[in-house]
C-alpha cells in the first residue's frame, strides 16, 4: 500500500470516529472513498497486517495506538494547511481542502508546526490539537479559539452591537461558521434578533441567519 493511501485511510477512520462517536465499518469507508466495498476490504487487510487497525466481530474498524497517532498527525496537517490556504491565501474552502489533501502527505511535521506558529501570530487563534484540549485553528475537533479570550456568547448581546469573534466551540457547527467567514478576529454586527434567540449577523458586509444553537457557539467581545 502506498504511504499516502495508508495515511488517507487512517485519517478518514479517525475523522469518522470523532464525528460519529463510533468506529466506521467497511461500508462507511466505501462511501467515504467512493470505492467498492471489496476494494475497501482488501485495503483494510493490508492495514491490519501492518498493525494500524483491528477489526472487531461486528466489522467495526478500530485504530491501534500506532494508527491513531498517524491519523491524528495527518488530520493536524490537513487542518493547518486548509486554514492557511483558505483564510490567508483566500482560496475557496473546497479548493483549499483539495489542495490540503495533496500537500498533507509530503509536508514535514516541522513545517506544519512552524506554519501553525505563524498562523497563531498573524490571527488570534491557537494551534490544532487532536484531542480538543488545546485551542485549534480549524475544525475536525470543533474547537477554534483565541487562547487568551474570556468572551461571552452572541446571545448575550443586542441588536446593533458591534463585536469581535474570539472563540468558536462545537464540532457540529465549526465548519459552517468558518465557511460563512465567522472566524476568530472577525468583526461582526448583530442586525436583528428573533424569537428564541435566533439572530441575523452581519459578516463582511453580508447578512447571515444563525440558529440559537449555532449562535451560542460563537463567543465574542464588544468591539471598541
Amino acid at each position: 500500500m502506498q504511504p499516502s493511501l495508508r495515511e488517507d485511510y487512517l485519517e478518514a477512520i479517525q475523522h469518522f470516529t470523532i464525528l460519529n462517536g463510533h468506529s466506521p465499518r467497511p461500508h462507511d469507508l466505501a462511501v467515504v472513498f467512493g470505492k467498492p466495498e471489496s476494494e475497501i476490504q482488501s485495503d483494510l487487510g493490508n492495514l491490519r497486517a501492518s498493525g494500524d487497525i483491528t477489526i472487531a466481530g461486528d466489522t467495526s474498524v478500530n485504530l491501534t495506538k500506532t494508527g491513531r497517532s498517524v491519523g491524528e498527525c495527518v488530520m493536524k496537517k490537513h487542518e493547518t494547511l486548509q486554514f492557511f490556504l483558505s483564510e490567508i491565501l483566500g482560496m475557496d474552502s473546497s479548493t483549499a481542502s483539495s489542495e490540503a489533501c495533496t500537500l498533507e502527505h509530503s509536508v514535514s511535521d516541522e513545517t506544519v508546526d512552524r506554519l501553525g506558529n505563524y498562523l497563531k501570530k498573524t490571527r488570534p487563534s491557537g494551534n490544532i490539537s487532536a484531542d480538543g484540549t488545546k485551542p485549534a485553528v480549524y475544525g475536525y475537533t470543533g474547537v477554534i479559539c483565541d487562547e487568551s479570550c474570556t468572551p461571552r456568547s452572541l446571545l448575550d448581546f443586542n441588536e446593533g452591537d458591534e463585536l469581535v469573534v474570539r472563540c468558536i466551540l462545537g464540532q457540529s457547527c465549526a465548519k459552517r461558521l468558518l465557511d460563512l467567514g465567522v472566524v476568530p478576529g472577525e468583526k461582526v454586527k448583530i442586525r436583528r434578533k428573533h424569537g428564541k434567540d435566533a439572530l441575523v449577523l452581519q459578516v463582511k458586509g453580508c447578512d447571515v441567519a444563525l440558529s440559537p444553537e449555532i449562535a451560542a457557539a460563537v463567543s465574542v467581545e464588544r468591539f471598541l
